[in-house]
């Protein structure tokens, strides 16, 4: 004992060397204790190092010779170590998860001597019991429960504790014996027999109605003895609204003047001259949009200086945008009048209807839609101050629990927890009713003292209600939590102080709690059983998640708003616009007005905007990332809301509108702060104004109009002020960028809406000859010129006159490093409002040209072509588009999007080796090619042919002068210039073949017309290039587009011929074995430094990403190629075979992956990056296996020539020819031999990807693999073997399923009428066969060898052992003996039962690893 204390005191001190830690640890590791020792070891140690060694052998005893002891050995230690812990456990020590220091033997810290046990200590020795308790219960210790049950009834605290942790562990061990993988907290494996398992949980689940009754008791008697009572949930939950809104006067709104809202568009010289116009929305009979009724909410909205004093005093109000938004909908809906108002009796007008028309069909909103805004939130703050602290007497309080009290309830909740969590105990044959009403009694606790009590109880509540059928069969105790959720949230809005020292776990947790539970089948249910009123409880939940300012706390809150709008989103799918008035839908809509008012005004307030007092604090925001995230929150929010109710919102959303936009015509900045603000939540609401296109046309027709005036107004103050020396200051001027940015994102969302109102008119002028009206058409035009205009003006003009050849001297000091990138110093600047403008400009374009196509009927043959603005910005880019400039910077803005159409992959990828300036000008020229391409039309194809020519005339010019110069000129190709101008070019046309990848086949043709010539050229390119990268990459990036966009237009042939090329360039060996070379294996270079070296280093490393990328976007275009349908694709496949399984295939699997480091490299960043670096063979890996099953997949009828693929093929030739057979079995048996040596690499992410293949080849409806006639005689009983042997060797528990998920589909197969009789057979030969030739040594691995022997040795000091692999080769020879095998063949049976196939392989595993163990 005293050189083990002296070896545990060396080898946790400070100053041991790691070395000598190790040196230690094999001391000890080598050291065989009897139990004998172990026992008087544990008495006697003198500090908590020893003790816990002593633990620490003690179990490896119980493991390993437990079974083999008599009864009375065994009844001996388990009283010695219950007794142990009776003397011992105390003060200093804590329950399984306690969170006390670690104390010493004698109680004050470790090393020391003395009564008391340290935690981890503590917890090693109870560890014990529970593992002898699943060893020897219920038949050799049956006084398990009844000693429990002792000591948690001693008066003795400390007994009384330890009884509690104790039960909370055995408790855990039992569950995990439940028969399903992944049950139960304890991740250790027990040698115990599946049979022994499913025995202690058969006893053990006779046993929960006890326990779960002895458990609510303590907590019951707990939570009555040291809490006061419970909330008071007699009265409703107050509202965060006015006490008087609850009262029973009748509110009433106006009569409503319908008027018919007409376009005032006026066309006159290709511009707006007014926004009052004379010409009336095509359907409408209203005579001008001047001649509404002055009281109507349009006109009052557009005109507030119009009408009755009343009727404009939503203008009056001042220049606060959120009392405008609070008084909006009150103005609209007037005073409260009579119930004898009759809607019928308002004059309505004409056959057409507007937004007030269909309100009036809807019915009255008295109470809904006038209070949401009229009742002033101050009128609540004052009357809930009032009301503060009236509830904090009734409310619990978990101050007042004792800390032995408080240890014993964490216990007794955590067993719960465990037995309620355990799938194996069916709601619906054991009672939780009182367990769920025990713990619904501690969620409440939410004080510093007792938090973690209602945190546990929130998590167990939470993780029931996830489970199936749970709900259905308790729903009185869950409307019981509904109700509590409503009295928390209550007692939260009333009690002084709020929330505000509520812990955020519990906050998160009771938030989750309420996601759950607020759903309106939940609350309607709790409405009519309870009496709790779903509006009550909206109002109060809104007063809830308004009274804190922290953004990540409204987060929180707003996750439960958002699943209940998501629900009623939902609910209100299948129901016609607007709502109905006696829709179930309404009864939520006041208070959801409520608080989205509330919501926005908040936020306006937060921005300084509002000169109103408010109820609420503004929002404390920390950063730029915070104010993104609040205002999405807001914005969507708000849009959501408009989902459902998008009349209320449009209405209240309008004036304010209105009225900062002519603030700003005015250049009031100062008062349109929030402006774009107000646009982005437009630009959310928009999207329902298109869905619901008849309900809301009018409206939206002069709302397009207002915009499209309000932009270009913009454009021109933005244009004029940014080059004017006297303009204004830069705040202004950046306040006047971000409106234009907001104008033009708002216009986005309404360019499908005007694709819908275009086709109205024309069917209008169709019925009535004589109209000529064409809004669609101007605002089309109108838009295409805003953002023409606002493109030209801001690309920078110095790059127009730089000569092409006066650039070439900037690539001098470009970064040789830079991977990817073309860029010189910049030749022009833009500011960053410029950049932002710029995009948006071709996104408005480009939207324009994907959503709008010109009716059929349209006068003149208009086409986008045609326009004049597309003719300018045509002109622009041919003359800009080669300039070498950086003008748009180096880095894409984090929240940028492509608007090229590329829907071939993610925009990162789609972005490499793509620079900002790149990207600008590819969309541009993207959206210019959709205004042509896709409007093209049989017959027409010349025409839309020669402007698709002119059009690109300008990037396809330079690459064919490019080849005609380097005949004539030596080196010409490593000129910069020329480098650039290829991947100008490259970037500009792979854009435009995938932006046309879902057109027509007219729009296709004319594309592939137009770059026909080009395709010999860019094969030149790829050859001349092969040694550069970053042109390589363009070039098949180009090829990749061609294959999956025009595959139809260029034919099979020119496919093959791109996959020869590829296959041929990486035939070469080194071009393989250079990129999957480790870096530790290219030498060290004599007779230079160590930096030298470094840098060595890593130029290779930057050489080795190149030609991995290559190859893996080559592998990419074959797999395309792979997926083609064609005669002569079939016809090469020997060609790819012997590619994929001759080159690619051996090197690769030969490849050692390399996964990055975690850590950083001390050495620096140099270092780590040759040293950690990724070396890509675990991408072009799973590729690789990508490529086997897309090879299986579409090309099965090649591979398999089984009868029933035969016969749907009669004509089929494939397998006449004996050389063809021959080649068909030698290719199929080399797809399965690769994924067979997937299935052997170390790698499991590897093992996982190949298992994944494998299934997809079974579920694949032309493959089938598995029930193929070639792979059942060859392959089966081979694929069978590997998954066993890797299974038995394996570790991973997740793996181990997938791996069973695997065996049974392969035994089973997925015919139900043959897949019994399929099973049999395999399970009477295969698995049979299997079992039969398994040997011990062939288990048994050497790390668990090494677990479970070790050598004896008389001292601490005393080294050495025979080492696993000679104990391994002992089992050499020896079998199992036949009723072993018997038993082991039994255990696969399970594996063709669809519900326990995963425990069959595991209960294998589990046996056929006892029974080796039994051996050795």
């Amino acid at each position: 004992m005293d050189a083990l204390e002296l070896l545990l005191a060396e080898f946790f001190g400070h100053g041991t060397s790691t070395d000598r830690k190790r040196i230690i640890e094999a001391q000890l590791e080598s050291q065989r204790m009897s139990l004998d020792d172990c026992r008087y070891l544990l008495t006697h140690a003198r500090s908590d190092y020893s003790a816990w060694f002593a633990a620490s052998q003690f179990q490896k005893r119980i493991q390993n010779e437990w079974t083999h002891l008599d009864s009375q050995q065994q009844v001996a230690n388990r009283t010695f170590l219950l007794q142990f812990l009776q003397q011992r456990f105390g003060s200093g020590a804590t329950g399984s998860n306690g969170s006390s220091g670690a104390m010493g033997i004698n109680g004050t810290s470790p090393g020391s001597t003395g009564p008391g046990l340290s935690s981890f200590v503590a917890n090693k020795v109870i560890q014990l019991i529970s593992d002898i308790a699943l060893l020897d219960w219920p038949d050799r210790y049956q006084e398990l429960f009844p000693d429990i049950h002792q000591l948690i009834q001693s008066s003795n605290k400390d007994h009384a504790l330890l009884g509690w942790t104790l039960l909370e562990a055995v408790i855990q061990e039992f569950v995990g014996t439940y028969p399903a993988p992944g049950v139960g907290k304890s991740q250790r494996v027990h040698l115990t027999l599946a049979q022994q398992r499913r025995h202690v949980w058969e006893n053990f689940k006779a046993q929960v109605p006890a326990l779960l009754s002895l458990i609510v008791q303590h907590l019951d008697t707990c939570y009555t003895k040291t809490l006061v009572a419970p909330l008071s949930t007699e009265a409703p939950a107050p509202s965060p609204v006015e006490h008087s809104i609850w009262g029973n006067g009748s509110v009433g709104r106006r009569p409503s003047i319908a008027a018919q809202p007409s376009s005032p568009l006026m066309f006159n010289n290709n511009n707006f001259s007014s926004f009052s116009g004379a010409r009336a929305v095509p359907g409408s009979t209203s005579n001008s949009f001047t001649s509404m009724n002055p009281g109507s909410f349009m006109a009052q909205s557009l005109f507030p200086g119009q009408g009755s004093d009343q009727n404009g005093a939503a203008h009056s109000y001042g220049k606060s945008p959120t009392t405008m938004l609070r008084k909006t909908l009150t103005n609209f809906l007037g005073p409260p009048t009579t119930n004898d108002h009759h809607p019928s009796q308002s004059p309505v007008s004409g056959s057409g209807f507007s937004l007030l028309q269909s309100r009036q069909r809807m019915g009255s909103i008295s109470s809904i839609g006038q209070t949401a805004i009229r009742r002033s939130s101050i009128n609540a703050a004052a009357y809930l101050e009032g009301r503060r602290n009236s509830v904090e007497a009734t409310f619990v309080t978990g101050n007042k629990m004792d800390s032995h009290t408080r240890k014993t309830c964490l216990l007794a909740l955590k067993a719960l927890t465990t037995l309620l969590s355990c799938p194996g105990l069916d709601p619906r044959q054991v009672s939780f009713s009182a367990s769920l009403t025990t713990v619904l009694k501690f969620s409440t606790l939410h004080q510093s003292k007792t938090v973690d009590l209602g945190i546990l109880a929130l998590s167990c509540l939470n993780g029931l209600v996830a489970r199936p059928g749970f709900l259905a069969s308790n729903q009185e105790v869950m409307t019981s939590a509904v109700r509590l959720m409503a009295d928390l949230i209550r007692y939260f809005n009333e009690v002084r102080d709020g929330i505000d020292d509520i812990d955020e776990s519990y906050l998160q947790m009771f938030m989750h709690f309420v996601t759950l539970f607020c759903t309106l089948v939940h609350l309607e249910r709790a409405e009519r059983e309870l009496g709790l009123s779903i509006s009550d409880f909206l109002f109060s939940f809104a007063r809830f998640t308004l009274e804190k300012i922290s953004v990540d706390y409204l987060k929180i809150c707003m996750d439960v708003w958002k699943s209940f709008l998501d629900i009623i989103i939902h609910s209100a799918a299948e129901i016609s616009r607007p709502i109905p008035a006696h829709n179930r839908l309404r009864r939520v809509q006041e208070p959801v007005l409520y608080f989205m008012s509330a919501l926005v005004e908040k936020f306006y307030k937060m921005k300084g905007a509002t000169r109103s007092e408010d109820a609420f604090s503004t929002f404390e925001v920390e950063d730029e990332d915070d104010l993104e995230e609040l205002t999405d929150l807001v914005e969507g929010f708000v849009g959501q809301v408009g989902e459902v109710f998008m009349e209320e919102v449009i209405e209240m959303l309008n004036p304010l509108l209105h009225q900062q936009l002519e603030q700003f015509s005015r250049r009031e900045f100062d008062d349109c702060k929030t402006l774009p603000l107000t646009l982005g939540i437009l630009s959310r609401v928009a999207y329902n104004l298109v869905q619901n296109f008849d309900i809301g046309r009018d409206y939206t027709s002069n709302l397009m109009i207002h915009l499209t005036r309000m932009t270009k107004l913009s454009v021109e103050f933005y244009l004029s002020t940014i080059g004017d020396a006297s303009s204004p200051g830069k705040d202004e001027l950046d306040l006047s960028g971000t409106i234009t940015l907001a104008l033009l994102n708002a216009l986005l969302p309404l360019i499908s809406w005007l694709q819908q109102f275009w086709k109205f008119e024309s069917e209008v002028r169709a019925q009535s000859p004589g109209a000529e009206t064409q809004i669609g058409k101007e605002i089309y035009q109108e838009l295409a010129q805003i953002a023409s205009h606002l493109f030209r003006s801001l690309l920078p003009s110095s790059i127009f006159n730089a000569p092409a050849n006066s650039l070439q001297s900037t690539f001098s000091g470009r970064d040789s490093n830079a991977l990817g990138t073309f860029l010189g110093p910049a030749t022009a600047a833009c500011s960053p409002m410029d950049r932002k403008l710029l995009v948006a400009s071709i996104k408005l374009l480009g939207t324009l040209t994907v959503q709008v196509r010109p009716p059929a009927d349209n006068a003149g043959g208009f086409s986008f072509w045609s326009l004049e603005s597309t003719q300018l910005v045509a002109t622009c880019l041919s003359q800009s588009v080669m300039a070498n400039s950086n003008f748009m910077g180096l880095e894409f803005p984090p929240q940028s999007g492509a608007t090229d159409g590329d829907t071939s992959g993610s925009e990162q990828e789609d972005r490499q080796g793509v620079t900002p300036t790149d990207d600008l000008y590819r969309n541009a020229y993207v959206a210019l090619c959709h205004g042509i391409i896709l409007d093209a039309k049989s017959g027409q194809e010349q025409g839309t042919l020669q402007a698709f020519g002119n059009l690109l005339a300008a990037v396809m010019y330079p690459l064919q002068k490019i080849l005609q110069d380097s005949r004539s000129a030596q080196g010409a190709f490593a000129n910069p210039e020329v480098k650039f101008s290829v991947h100008r070019a490259l970037v500009v046309l792979k854009a435009i073949v995938l932006s046309i990848s879902e057109a027509s086949a007219v729009s296709r043709t004319v594309a592939f017309e137009g770059l026909k010539s080009l395709l010999p050229l860019v094969q030149e390119y790829f050859e001349v290039y092969k040694d550069d990268h970053d042109v390589s990459m363009d070039v098949l990036r180009f090829f990749k587009a061609l294959v999956t966009s025009l595959f139809k237009q260029i034919g099979n042939g020119y496919c093959l011929g791109i996959a020869r090329v590829l296959m041929d360039r990486f035939s070469t060996p080194p071009v393989l074995d250079t990129a999957l070379m480790p870096i530790s294996q290219h030498g060290v270079t004599n007779g230079i430094s160590n930096q030298q070296h470094i840098q060595h280093q890593r130029s290779l490393v930057i050489h080795q990403q190149k030609l991995r990328e290559q190859v893996n976007e080559s592998l990419v275009i074959l797999r395309s190629i792979l997926k083609l349908p064609g005669k002569e694709i079939t016809q090469s496949l020997p060609e790819f075979c012997r590619f994929l399984f001759g080159e690619l295939g051996p090197k690769l699997m030969q490849a050692t992956i390399q996964r990055p480091t975690s850590s950083p490299n001390p050495n620096g960043p140099e270092e780590s990056l040759v040293d950690g670096s990724d070396n890509g063979a675990y991408d072009l890996m799973t590729l690789y296996f990508s490529t086997i099953q897309t090879l299986l997949t579409f090309h099965a009828r090649y591979f398999f020539a089984d009868t029933r693929v035969q016969s749907r093929s009669p004509s089929s030739d494939v397998g006449a020819n004996p050389g063809v057979t021959h080649d068909r079995l030698q290719a199929l048996q080399s797809c399965l031999e690769f994924l067979a040596r997937g299935l052997h690499r170390p790698e499991p992410d590897i093992v996982r990807k190949v298992i994944e293949v494998l299934e997809a080849l079974q579920d694949h409806p032309q493959c089938r693999l598995f029930d193929r006639t070639e792979f059942q005689q060859t392959f089966r009983f081979e694929f069978l073997q590997i998954v066993f042997r890797l299974a038995l060797n394996h570790t991973q528990d997740l793996l181990l399923e997938e791996m069973a998920g695997l065996v049974h589909r392969l035994v089973k197969g997925d015919h139900a009428s043959s897949s019994d009789e399929k099973f049999v057979v395999v399970w009477q030969t295969d698995l049979k066969r299997f079992v039969a030739g398994l040997e011990p040594s062939q288990v048994l691995t050497d790390l668990q060898i090494s677990q479970r022997t070790s050598p004896s040795s008389s001292s601490p000091g005393g080294c050495g052992g025979s080492p696993a692999g000679s104990v391994k080769g002992s089992l050499v020879g020896v079998a199992f003996p036949d009723s072993t095998k018997e038993a082991l063949w039994i255990d696969l049976a399970r594996l063709g039962d669809e519900s326990t196939y995963r425990e069959g392989l595991y209960d294998f595993v589990n046996d056929v690893q006892v029974y080796a163990q039994s051996l050795l």
